[in-house]
């Protein structure tokens, strides 16, 4: 064989076997990402589900309003009643707009009558979400629209009065902020979106220059286009091409910023909606392995050529050394000795090289359990900051109860021996969430009294008020609201929020913790309120985030970050506010349970 054809077939093995680890590499690439974009896909598709489906129920409950039909049975004489009914519902209730259509899709009253842009008087008969209400069924439709041109998501029922429709009843929700603020719920840093309609439509999507643009690019049908009255539909610019060295995945060519790039898409229907969510992901965020794919290749090619070649060399040398041991004695000795120093600095070479490589090892292994020694370190000092508040009431407890036993007041010692079992049994339990704090909870709730689980929290706080002179306002409800949550936890939210309250009021004169409790159709809140410096305002907008702490010497910043994490577990909100007068004020809010007869 000619030394060119070798070199050649060298070349050709070469080319392949670095082909085939780059195609396992790109193949490993795009599952990868496809992954990230199915659980991106998730988080997001919850959030638009819960962005637009918590407004479903809604008109229907203004519909059934008793205050509702007796103003539209006034009408005209309760027109500006009822217009300033639905601004309060509308700023209540967070939604876009409130509007009644009569029967000749006429808008004859609504929550933005007084606005720069109204409803008032304008024929909405056309949609067919009026259509179907006024033939006596709910109904939900997406559109741009025709007055705003900002699109929305609209929800209509209904309104009966005696067995006879009188008016129509309409929600629309304002889609844009979930534009706004999809990168944040859904984790989209180094990705887009896009919602797609029943006509190939981009309805919404991260990216501003693909709204309201057509992926298919054909015309939309009548119906469909009655969605976009005001807005043509343009064709985009896209194209379809398989991955190169992963035929299996496709790649979108899209343009952004006016510049073309490829995307990995990840899809799912949202049948509720009629649309189709599109997560697109970059590739080029993952092309570092294949330069890693090409390294580690031709190290392991050239290593291979090079052993090849070492062990060549010695079979030939030692061929060599036999075939001219008599006649080339001296010159073998010499040829011999260069060759075992050769050898000799080879073997050197390979053994540093294995040395460096195990180096290598044992320090990749060591980064790694630093970083999880650093990890357990941060939990384990917040972990000090959550018992911190039982361990003091035990403390507490145990002075009293050497008092009591001195004294010889037995019974109430033993009462005080059963509350520290129970704050012990309460350390296992803080113990066991706090393993849990990065997951959401494994879910054993049940029916908690709201005025029960306070009086708890408080008798865990009580000791501390005590100490330092901190007086408690109470207001709760004579019928005590009942909430679906884990009492351990959400006590625990109680206790924590209270404790930094009472930090905050140290040296207040005439301290006062303000707790009322409030229900509202079906919610309840509660308001704690202390009266000590409150919240730095540019604090505000940080106070839940983990490891953000104003305190100086102590505190991870923890605290508050888990107990929201734990409110919302239960489908709930926590949020703080600084109060008119002094001090800063929380409030939890929870859905009221459903309780059979």
């Amino acid at each position: 064989m000619s030394k060119q054809l070798r070199w050649f077939l060298l070349l050709c093995g070469y080319l392949l076997v670095l082909m085939l680890a780059a195609s396992a590499a790109q193949h490993w690439n795009y599952r990868q990402l496809t992954l990230k974009a199915q659980h991106q896909s998730d988080n997001l598709a919850a959030f638009i589900r819960y962005e637009i489906g918590r407004y479903a129920d809604l008109p229907e409950q203004i519909a059934n309003s008793g205050l509702l039909q007796s103003l539209l049975l006034e009408l005209p004489d309760s027109k500006d009643q009822l217009n300033q009914y639905l601004f309060q519902l509308q700023r209540s209730a967070d939604v876009a707009d409130l509007y009644l259509v009569n029967p000749s899709g006429i808008v004859i009253a609504s929550s933005n009558a007084h606005g720069r842009i109204y409803y008032l008087g304008r024929d909405f008969g056309f949609r067919p979400y009026v259509q179907d209400a006024l033939a006596g069924q709910n109904a939900q439709y997406y559109a741009l629209g025709h007055t705003c041109e900002r699109r929305g998501y609209y929800y209509s029922v209904p309104v009966r009065i005696q067995g006879q429709i009188l008016a129509v009843m309409v929600a629309k929700v304002d889609l844009e902020p979930i534009e706004q603020h999809q990168q944040q719920i859904a984790g989209l840093a180094d990705s887009h979106f896009m919602v797609t309609g029943q006509s190939d439509e981009v309805f919404l999507s991260s990216v501003a220059e693909w709204r309201l643009t057509s992926l298919s690019g054909k015309a939309l049908s009548p119906p469909e286009q009655q969605r976009y009255i005001t807005q043509a539909i343009q064709p985009m610019d896209y194209a379809v091409r398989s991955a190169m060295l992963a035929s299996g995945y496709p790649l979108w060519q899209l343009k952004i910023d006016g510049k073309a790039a490829s995307f990995l898409p990840y899809q799912r229907a949202l049948p509720e909606f009629g649309w189709t969510l599109t997560v697109l992901a970059s590739p080029a965020s993952h092309r570092s392995s294949l330069w890693w794919a090409f390294l580690l290749v031709t190290l392991f090619y050239s290593s291979a050529l090079l052993a090849f070649w070492v062990r060549r060399e010695r079979q030939k040398r030692h061929l060599q050394l036999v075939q001219h041991n008599q006649q080339l004695e001296q010159r073998v000795i010499a040829r011999t000795k260069d060759l075992a120093e050769t050898n000799s600095q080879l073997i050197r070479q390979i053994e540093r090289r294995e040395q460096t490589e195990t180096e290598l090892a044992q320090t990749e292994q060591q980064l790694v359990q630093t970083a999880k020694l650093a990890t357990i370190g941060a939990l384990s000092a917040s972990l000090n900051h959550e018992l911190n508040q039982p361990l003091t009431a035990l403390q507490s407890y145990a002075q009293t109860t050497e008092k009591l036993i001195d004294k010889g007041y037995l019974i109430d010692a033993k009462t005080n021996i059963q509350a520290m079992r129970q704050l012990m049994q309460r350390l296992s339990v803080i113990v066991a969430q706090f393993k849990d704090f990065s997951r959401k909870s494994s879910g054993k709730n049940q029916l908690v009294q709201v005025n029960k689980l306070i009086l708890d929290a408080l008798g865990i706080v009580k000791h501390q008020c005590q100490q330092q002179g901190v007086k408690i306002r109470l207001q709760l409800p004579d019928l005590s609201p009942t909430v679906l949550a884990d009492p351990i936890q959400l006590e625990q939210v109680l206790v924590n929020i209270l404790t930094n309250g009472v930090q905050a009021m140290t040296g207040v004169v005439d301290a006062t913790f303000h707790i009322v409790v409030k229900t509202q159709q079906q919610q309840v809140s509660i308001h704690i309120r202390d009266q000590g410096p409150g919240i730095e305002p540019h604090h505000l907008e940080r106070i839940f985030e983990a490891f953000f702490t104003t305190k100086q010497r102590d505190g991870l910043g923890l605290g508050l970050s888990i107990s929201q994490r734990i409110v919302q577990s239960f489908g709930g909100q926590l949020e703080v506010r600084n109060a008119p007068t002094a001090g800063a004020e929380f409030i939890i809010s929870l859905a009221i349970a459903k309780t059979g007869s």
